[in-house]
């Protein structure tokens, strides 16, 4: 009787699950598959969004349903080969971050595309921290700039140095440069004349150059809603009860 031979699932590392990468073995990204830690971990998400996916987002707001359609729309299209993103924006705790990192991890699993998360004060003070020319420094800001697919989450919320503003001015044209996208949450808008409670524009914290350049690639969504970061037991304590 002919053996049927079985069908390999990953051309990359023919279902080994061991690649020779950079003059060292190293795990198969098909592997991230095998344990949502590790994989959360390789996007470089954090522990308060491991759990976060399109399909655990609670709508709260009528726009969040159009919001969702929008987002579906955007990873089953080819509009991030052509560095095409997206620019979240609204008040705090309405569920920017779980949108953003939602699609990193749909990106990763229809499209095996891994690509990294980024508190952007967090990767502002790990690469002021080693910013002496160091091969860490350097690693970090290239594997920021060549990542397939970026989040920057909670750009420009604070005062920003000089410096500040010319590491992600740098970042940004780097990558639209080389047409790779970046999906960005903000409680800022990407128009001055924005009708809601932002008073600040990307336009007025980085200048007119870099918001020609997200208004370009990115496709702006607002997101309104319910504060989620609410804690519950202030409403506990509020009622009296003990």
């Amino acid at each position: 009787m002919e053996k049927v031979k079985e069908e390999i699932k990953c051309p990359i590392c023919n279902d080994i699950g061991w690649i020779f990468k950079d003059n060292e073995v190293v795990r198969c990204e098909c592997q991230l598959f095998k344990n949502t830690e590790k994989l959360n971990k390789a996007l470089n998400i954090p522990k308060k969004y491991y759990h976060a996916n399109l399909d655990n987002f609670i709508p709260n707001h009528p726009s969040h349903h159009v919001i969702l359609t929008k987002i579906k729309e955007y990873i089953y299209s080819d509009d991030y080969l052509e560095g095409k993103g997206i620019f979240f924006y609204g008040k705090h705790g309405v569920g920017k971050t779980h949108l953003a990192v939602s699609i990193l991890k749909e990106f990763y699993f229809k499209r095996g595309i891994t690509g990294l998360f980024y508190d952007t004060r967090i990767l502002l003070y790990d690469l002021k921290s080693t910013f002496e020319g160091s091969s860490s420094t350097r690693y970090l800001l290239d594997s920021v700039i060549k990542a397939p697919i970026l989040v920057l989450d909670d750009l420009a919320s604070e005062r920003l140095t000089d410096w500040a503003k010319d590491i992600l001015h740098y970042i940004i044209i780097s990558r639209y440069n080389d047409k790779l996208p970046v999906i960005i949450t903000s409680n800022i808008s990407l128009d001055e004349e924005d009708e809601i409670e932002i008073v600040d524009s990307i336009e007025s914290k980085f200048g007119k150059g870099i918001a020609s350049r997200l208004n370009e690639i990115c496709i702006p969504i607002k997101v309104e809603g319910e504060d989620q970061r609410k804690s519950p037991f202030k409403e506990f304590w509020k009622g009296g009860k003990k």
